[in-house]
């Protein structure tokens, strides 16, 4: 899901607000994501593989390229559209919020940045929206089954892409030993504590390589490698592809 996604890249393209009642719409072909946040919804979206309920206080992601028909007896949102260079559904994906004020407080402030149109509003606006999906992202983290390792979970999320990143200091965290630790981290998450790092850097190289404001050898420091061919060789092992490669895919689609 969008929601669990840590690294987006993006361009929001807009912002707009909508109060409707007993309407119905038919969308398709639509060149852009969408996320919206609704204030009052009693809304049905259908597709052919989904028929979602929609109500108050929802988050919501559609896809582009994707028809749907909206059917709705009230519907008052916010909603966002934007570009997404490095994530896309087949599906509409939504959730409701334990703290619904929250996103309201950052929908609103995006709304009036964005119809204000001030100087620099542009850049604003990519802020909030990044606050709101790294809210998103905090808000549908999993529960640990196994607690114990949590303050260890917490310190590998903040120092992975660190090139000094240790699994003893890791593992010390929850005050166990570094063998132990990686018994019950493989049990928590049916990977080893170095896959997953490896993995969360992949997932930030390929968002810094799609950005394309970096060199290779630059990503390669910024996701914690002081060894450019070692970044290289787990990039391809995990993509099947070299870096230099992904971003030429990339471009080319």
């Amino acid at each position: 899901m969008i929601f669990e996604q840590e690294y987006i890249i993006f361009e929001i393209l807009d912002v707009l607000f909508f109060d409707q009642k007993n309407s119905r719409t038919n969308n398709s072909n639509r060149n852009f994501d969408a996320i919206s946040f609704r204030y009052k919804a009693d809304t049905t979206l259908n597709t052919y593989k989904q028929q979602i309920e929609v109500s108050d206080d929802s988050i919501c992601y559609v896809p582009s390229n994707l028809s749907y028909t909206r059917k709705s007896k009230k519907d008052k949102l916010i909603v966002i559209h934007f570009k997404a260079f490095n994530y896309h559904s087949e599906m509409i994906e939504w959730f409701n919020p334990e703290n619904p004020e929250k996103y309201r407080n950052l929908f609103n402030q995006i709304l009036n940045c964005w119809n204000e149109k001030e100087v620099s509003y542009k850049n604003e606006c990519s802020a909030l929206f990044s606050k709101i999906l790294s809210e998103m992202y905090k808000d549908n983290q999993p529960a640990y089954k196994n607690k114990k390792i949590g303050e260890s979970i917490i310190y590998m999320e903040k120092n992975c892409l660190r090139n000094d990143f240790s699994l003893a200091v890791a593992a010390a965290k929850s005050f166990m030993s570094e063998p132990y630790f990686r018994r019950l981290f493989k049990k928590e998450f049916s990977m080893s504590p170095k896959q997953y790092v490896i993995e969360r850097r992949m997932e930030y190289a390929k968002a810094l390589i799609i950005a394309g404001y970096f060199s290779i050898q630059e990503i390669s420091k910024l996701c914690g490698y002081n060894d450019q061919k070692h970044f290289s060789a787990e990039f391809k092992k995990i993509t099947g592809v070299s870096p230099s490669k992904y971003g030429y895919n990339f471009n080319e689609n």
